[in-house]
């Protein structure tokens, strides 16, 4: 398993010594603002896919995650968080640039932020003061990562702490860089999508090879994880990457912008034998009818067994995750840092969907976690305002001391130094995955969630598709009963407010 032990500040005075001041002049600036001076560490810890309808702390009937309530005891725990995307590439662009999907356009798999944005992220808000070290499994988070590498310090590959550590990427041939191997051998000699080799032979030898190690690694770990390893990228133990992530925080030195993006609970749902059938319950959520945008029309069944599958998973990674929640306070970083846990976008088991790239836009999939604990919190705090992920950047901002950027769209977190804006509040969430990032939105789904309510809105032309949808979350929660049909008078108001916001973000992109 390959270590990230991070540099002391002796050896990094010795580097410097060695090379042109220039190059090191942020480092330096950095260092000369920090010393001695008590800024607080930002942490975030972000886990993929993971829904807070699921999680025992808010409520849900399986005991899922009792390691998280325990460190949730010192710790601000926000029941309305919600996040901006519904997927992995629109959320995690819009909790590290504090926009909203419309603006920061990272709208497909693969991509990130538009130009203009390039330098408007968290890692460039804190460079006068924090060193930043970002790692996550996630592909599609890490080309985010890739897009924010002018103002990341280290950027911790996303198959480190996997069960095979790819380090033929980082051979002399490739001049070490890893970007340029993936592309050069991945890309252009084996296709592992779509598309031919260009080698008669090396690219079926190496994908043998490849399976060959999936089988053995699997076969390995068979009994501890009797539904398989997980899988990102790269097969990997849950065990492994929170030790590597603790390693990485015994390597850091105040103050620091840690980002950890981790895949759990992300299909594939593979608990370890601890927790394998823990949930064979008889427990069914309520039923609910499938929808037209469905793209799978699995049935109660299926839906009742995958969700079984991901609450095992969840309590597994749970179980883990205790350990890097007993090393932040037991190393004394819960007293100097600020931590953040949250996730990139939810999961749905109903209305015939498993999983979250969908056009479907309900609660389960856009309502995410976020607990946050402050240096030396002792008690417990909870506050039901309702919050976005576009929030966290200028909040971190503010609560260090710092003037929040001009291009931020979020607000300050109540708690945090914002104010409760209560049922007022406009929460936009939206999935344009099958919109051009470079023309004004037409094909896409979009929620607006304000006074208890939430009014869904489906755009689809070129599938002749459009329709609006209006529930109330308070008396129907699992959004069962849409009062569209009998417009009700906030339904209205909020569609006016939804279309106008639309017709605003399009300006741009009209010709």
């Amino acid at each position: 398993m390959q270590q990230f032990r991070g540099l002391t500040r002796r050896e990094f005075l010795k580097l410097i010594s060695l090379m042109p001041v220039g190059i090191f002049y942020r480092p330096l600036t950095r260092l000369r603002k920090a010393l001695n001076t008590g800024i607080p560490n930002i942490i975030i810890i972000v886990f993929d896919a993971w829904s807070q309808q699921h999680v025992s702390l808010y409520g849900y009937p399986r005991r899922t995650m009792p390691r998280l309530e325990k460190f949730a005891q010192k710790a601000t725990v926000y029941h309305n968080h919600f996040s901006a995307g519904t997927f992995t590439t629109p959320g995690t662009a819009s909790l590290l640039t504090g926009l909203y999907p419309w603006s920061h356009r990272a709208l497909h798999l693969g991509a990130v932020t538009a130009a203009p944005h390039a330098a408007h992220n968290i890692f460039a808000a804190l460079s006068e003061t924090h060193t930043s070290l970002g790692y996550t499994q996630n592909e599609f988070a890490d080309q985010i990562l890739y897009g924010m590498r002018n103002d990341l310090d280290t950027h911790v590959h996303n198959w480190s702490f996997s069960a095979r550590n790819r380090n033929f990427y980082g051979a002399p041939i490739f001049n070490k860089n890893p970007r340029i191997a993936f592309a050069s051998l991945e890309d252009n000699i084996i296709r592992r999508v779509k598309g031919y080799d260009a080698s008669l032979f090396l690219g079926p030898l190496l994908r043998l090879n490849f399976l060959r190690n999936r089988l053995k690694y699997s076969d390995q770990h068979s009994e501890d994880y009797p539904r398989g390893l997980p899988d990102s990228s790269e097969l990997f133990l849950l065990e492994d990457i929170v030790d590597g992530a603790i390693q990485m925080l015994k390597g850091v030195e105040s103050p620091t912008l840690a980002y950890f993006h981790f895949y759990p609970p992300h299909e594939p749902y593979c608990p370890t034998k601890a927790f394998f059938e823990k949930f064979i319950d008889g427990w069914r959520a309520p039923a609910k009818p499938i929808h037209d945008l469905s793209e799978d029309k699995y049935d109660g069944n299926e839906l009742s067994l995958n969700r079984r599958y991901y609450d095992e998973y969840l309590a597994s990674w749970d179980h883990e995750t205790g350990r890097l929640f007993d090393f932040l306070e037991e190393s004394g970083l819960t007293e100097n840092s600020y931590i953040f846990i949250t996730a990139d976008h939810g999961e749905l088991f109903e209305r015939g969907l498993r999983g979250h790239f969908t056009r479907l836009m309900y609660d389960p999939l856009i309502r995410v976690p976020l607990i946050v604990s402050g240096p030396g919190q002792t008690a417990r705090e909870d506050i039901r305002a309702f919050t976005s992920s576009a929030d966290i950047l200028p909040t971190v901002v503010n609560v260090l001391g710092q003037p929040i950027p001009a291009w931020v769209e979020g607000r300050l977190l109540p708690g945090l130094g914002g104010v409760d804006y209560s049922e007022r509040r406009s929460i936009f969430s939206l999935d344009a995955k099958f919109n051009s990032s470079f023309a004004p939105l037409r094909n896409y789904s979009v929620s607006l969630t304000r006074d208890t309510h939430r009014l869904i809105y489906y755009s689809y032309p070129k599938d002749n598709y459009e329709k609006y949808e209006f529930y109330s979350l308070d008396a129907d929660p699992h959004e069962l009963d849409d009062l569209y049909p009998s417009s009700p008078a906030l339904s209205i108001e909020m569609k006016d407010e939804l279309l106008e916001k639309i017709e605003e973000v399009n300006k741009p992109y009209r010709r």
